[in-house]
């Protein structure tokens, strides 16, 4: 299944993002699994999201935060071989094939704004999607049958509905709010309201509940039969699977203080929905909550967590420290393991002259830094607090960590302190576990996303003063140890889709609306041949519809714009006007 990402920018460049169980975030407002199964891992402008998240702690109290940049997917989503495109305005949804590029329209309800794809793995090549309609206050399922003829089917929802989780098989969609993208909202809106509609059969079920005040984020467990909604107090568990219909059986905390800042946490849900694990910035202790009975456990680490990531199967955590020993008075765990054939940068002293040798001055991480990498069994870390695996980066400054969809890898880099390194550690088991190198990418690094395989990332970079670029991105091959492809750009990287497994295609997109500069980059793997193609409209979202073997890119434009990119071959069509007699232009033009 593929993921989807987003990067939130403030300023000119400001993302797996993991969906633990069926998730949706207040990151994101969309489905958990953001695009569906045709959907490509995706960031960018017009995916949705509420801006940068800082973590690791608070400004002023400590070593600057991280700044978590991936989020999901919202409008258009892709499944099968059609992409679906929403006009508020005019109250309909264009359908779109992404082989033929024949669109057609239908009428959903009054407003119809965020989109979800309604996946079932076991009918890959199905066309189904969601949407909700923001004036009617209600949602509109649309199917399109083996000719493209679309079916729909309407029920309530509650008032201010503006996300999505849906479930990893498609039966069920559950509508909440976001408070973070309600301007201003008063302290009185709790946006408890949440709205579960089982999708089974021929007749919509509408079911509205009221959890915690607050909610941030949805998740949805791999097997169907409950649903987490994070919020203030902590999470409310949701039984889905029950005769009488959905019910908020419990709210579970996630810690002992009352007055506990809410925003400071983070907090996932695995996907049997066993477990809830919580980090709190600029806090060394990872907290592990039972789902089933509320019992917690505290996991010490060496110092404040800036990350924490969940493994796409739920099996392990991978937390970081960027400053051990910072703000704790002893070791948090077991020695880290030697380090001497594990990568380039297997010591302080090899690091150093490593980077002022290879970056810039000032892009260079500090001559004697290390930082630490913690691996979380689950479930055996909430049995032994003290049983998990940890190696020390020698040389580099990590607080950031995203896992491939493989597992075999997680790649760590930071974003609070100029640095052009990213480094490749092995979670597999094997004769790589726990080895590493470090490469370096010329300038700093915003951002890191692997490939579903796990086979090559893409980072998208920050030139510095020095340039003359206005962007950068590299593709980073992971699995050979092959240098990297530095790609600068005339405008900041808003954009990422990457090919499901195997991954041999990638899209990178840029936009500056300043200079109107936009376009698109096709990446070929392993060839690490770029190519790019002018786009004539800024770009909103970007993303891969794998059972047409193409990439498209969404763009404003008052009739609807989206330039598709076939994968095999590198060309490119435009498709402009949705509803007022579609054309298509040849060239990305």
């Amino acid at each position: 299944m593929l993921r989807v990402w987003l990067l939130a920018l403030p300023a000119v460049l400001a993302g797996v993002l993991h969906c633990a169980a069926g998730e949706s975030s207040d990151e994101s407002g969309a489905a958990g699994g953001g695009g569906g199964l045709d959907a490509s891992p995706c960031i960018g402008v017009g995916c949705g999201g509420s801006g940068g998240a800082a973590t690791g702690g608070a400004a002023g109290s400590g070593p600057p935060p991280e700044e978590e940049l991936e989020s999901s997917f919202r409008s258009p989503v892709a499944t099968g071989k059609y992409v679906w495109a929403a006009n508020p305005e005019s109250g309909r949804v264009a359908l779109i094939d992404a082989k033929t590029l024949d669109v057609q329209t239908v009428e959903a309800g009054n407003g119809p704004t965020h989109l979800a794809a309604l996946v079932d793995p076991s009918q890959p090549d199905a066309a189904r999607a969601i949407v909700l309609n923001v004036k009617s206050h209600d949602a509109t399922v649309l199917v399109a049958d083996a000719k493209g003829k679309v079916t729909t089917l309407t029920a309530e929802v509650h008032e201010d509905a503006n996300g999505w989780a849906v479930s990893p098989k498609g039966r069920y969609a559950i509508a909440w709010t976001d408070a973070a993208q309600i301007p201003k909202a008063d302290p009185t809106q709790g946006f408890q309201d949440v709205t579960v509609l089982d999708l089974a059969g021929n007749t919509l079920k509408s079911t509205r509940l009221s959890v915690g005040y607050r909610p941030t984020r949805v998740f949805i467990a791999a097997d169907e039969k409950r649903a987490f909604v994070i919020t203030e107090p902590g999470v409310s568990v949701i039984e889905l699977d029950d005769g009488l219909g959905p019910y908020v059986s419990s709210d579970v905390p996630v810690t002992d203080d009352p007055l506990e800042n809410p925003a400071s946490r983070d907090v996932s849900v695995t996907p049997d929905g066993a477990y809830a694990l919580v980090r709190r910035d600029g806090s060394s202790e990872v907290g592990i909550v039972s789902l089933a009975n509320g019992q917690r456990v505290s996991v010490k680490l060496s110092g404040p967590v800036t990350d924490l990531d969940l493994s796409d199967d739920g099996t392990r955590a991978i937390a970081v420290v960027r400053v051990p020993g910072f703000g704790v008075s002893t070791d948090a765990g077991p020695d880290a393991p030697a380090q001497d054939d594990g990568g380039t940068e297997a010591s302080a002293d090899d690091a150093g002259e490593e980077a002022e040798a290879s970056a810039p001055p000032d892009t260079a991480p500090p001559a004697i830094v290390s930082s630490d990498v913690v691996l979380l069994p689950i479930p055996g870390i909430f049995t032994n607090p003290t049983a998990f695996e940890q190696v020390t980066i020698s040389g580099q400054s990590v607080g950031s960590v995203a896992v491939s969809a493989s597992g075999g890898v997680a790649l760590l880099y930071t974003n609070a302190t100029p640095n052009d390194h990213v480094t490749m550690l092995g979670t597999a088991a094997g004769a790589g576990f726990l080895k590493y190198r470090t490469v370096s990418l010329k300038a700093p690094v915003k951002a890191v996303f692997p490939s579903p395989d796990g086979s090559h990332a893409v980072a998208l970079l920050a030139p510095t003063s020095s340039s003359t670029k206005a962007g950068a991105f590299s593709v980073v091959p992971i699995t050979a140890d092959l240098p990297p492809k530095i790609q600068g750009t005339d405008a900041p990287p808003v954009g990422v889709a990457i090919q499901s497994a195997p991954s041999a295609r990638a899209l990178v997109t840029v936009r500056d609306d300043a200079k109107k500069i936009y376009a698109t980059y096709l990446v070929r793997m392993p060839q690490l041949q770029v190519d790019p193609f002018k786009l004539s409209s800024p770009p909103l979202a970007t993303g891969i519809v794998s059972a047409a073997d193409v990439g498209y890119v969404a763009q404003e434009h008052p009739e609807g714009r989206i330039t598709f990119v076939t994968l095999a071959d590198g060309k490119a069509r435009t498709l402009t006007g949705f509803e007022l007699g579609a054309k298509v232009v040849d060239g990305s033009q």
